[in-house]
């Protein structure tokens, strides 16, 4: 029988021995390949889908989040949302969303936990002073500078995520292209949170070393706002620096005068913001004067405030109910009486009369 010349001899046991193992092999490798080939299609559908939830959590989040969030006046909502919501949100990071802006705003609400804590210590300290118990002093001031750090850390997050999303402002050439009112909202809130960031960064003891020249930045930067849209608040952070740090002042300003238009400003616009940092910057400088005529003028222009940024309005009054309860404690122990922002321990009242249950 005439053999076909593509015909071949039939393999011996060893041949088919070999060839069989060499078949297994080659097939195993194709199913891992298969398998690494699928399981990677897998993983990029699921980033693609990840990508997806996210894309949408930060459009919903900007269009229908924010605006809802900033008509609350509960403190601990925004306190919670910002500790709860912002690591899940900047998760998305990851996978190719973008949630800078909605991160500045989370971590300006998370730090309000940490600064409400580093209040409660601070005056915690001031009562164990009063009684000069000095090792109960010791611990809740130790206490207090780890929440001041926390804070200190979250609002330099927020700061450095603005930075992120708009740049740096050298001149006012480069001021950022801010599309929407909610862009202005972030930049705002970020220089804010910078500022307060070097606050709580001198109250940690420099922990976070967080750079000095965050200051002359965020003043530059606030000219990129409008002055009489924002509440004054634009031209309010530039008049606080000059009046903590003279060095970076134009020539001839006056801070305080500065402070005071801001802050009529503000009391006209329904959000009180810039009185908020009228009186910071007097506290920081030792002007009691204006500090108290500061709180005063807050809490006596409580009406007709802008209930679509009643958020901004309540962050400002927590801080200065933060400042009038370190004044109440070092004068008289005890914080603000309930109801009393704007009221001093030594104010005289001819119808001065003892309430029940402030003896209990």
């Amino acid at each position: 029988m005439m053999l076909s010349p593509f015909a071949k001899s039939c393999p011996t046991s060893s041949a088919l021995q070999d060839g069989t193992e060499s078949s297994t092999r080659s097939g195993r490798f194709a199913w891992r390949a298969l398998g690494i080939a699928a399981a990677a299609m897998v993983m990029q559908g699921c980033t693609m889908v990840y990508k997806t939830t996210g894309d949408i959590l930060v459009n919903f989040g900007r269009g229908e989040m924010t605006p809802y969030v900033l008509t609350y006046d509960d403190l601990g909502m925004a306190c919670a949302t910002g500790e709860g919501f912002t690591p899940f949100l900047t998760s998305f990071e990851a996978v190719g969303s973008k949630p800078n802006r909605l991160s500045v705003l989370m971590n300006t609400m998370a730090a309000t936990c940490s600064d409400a804590m580093a209040i409660e210590e601070e005056l915690r300290y001031l009562r164990a002073m009063n009684r000069g118990d000095v090792t109960e002093a010791q611990d809740a001031r130790s206490a207090q500078k780890r929440w001041a750090q926390l804070s200190a850390k979250r609002q330099y997050e927020a700061y450095q995520r603005t930075v992120k999303q708009y740049g740096e402002v050298e001149t006012l050439d480069d001021c950022p292209r801010l599309r929407q009112d909610f862009d202005e909202i972030v930049f705002m809130t970020g220089l804010l949170s910078g500022v307060q960031s070097l606050l709580n960064d001198a109250a940690s003891d420099v922990s976070q070393g967080i750079p000095r020249d965050i200051a002359a930045k965020v003043e530059r930067a606030a000219q990129c706002l409008d002055n009489e849209k924002w509440w004054g608040v634009p031209r309010g952070i530039r008049a606080s620096l000059w009046n903590i740090l003279p060095m970076i002042a134009p020539d001839n300003v006056d801070a305080m005068a500065e402070l005071r238009q801001a802050a009529q400003l503000g009391f006209d616009s329904g959000v009180r913001l810039s009185s908020t940092l009228y009186v910071i910057s007097a506290y920081s400088t030792g002007n009691d004067e204006e500090v108290r005529n500061g709180l005063r003028d807050f809490a006596q222009n409580a009406d007709n405030l802008n209930p679509d940024y009643a958020m901004m309005d309540a962050i400002g009054g927590f801080m200065l109910l933060g400042i009038s309860d370190r004044l109440w404690t070092e004068a008289t122990g005890k914080r603000t009486p309930f109801g009393g922002l704007g009221t001093f321990w030594d104010d005289r009242s001819s119808d001065e009369s003892i309430n029940i249950d402030d003896l209990l």
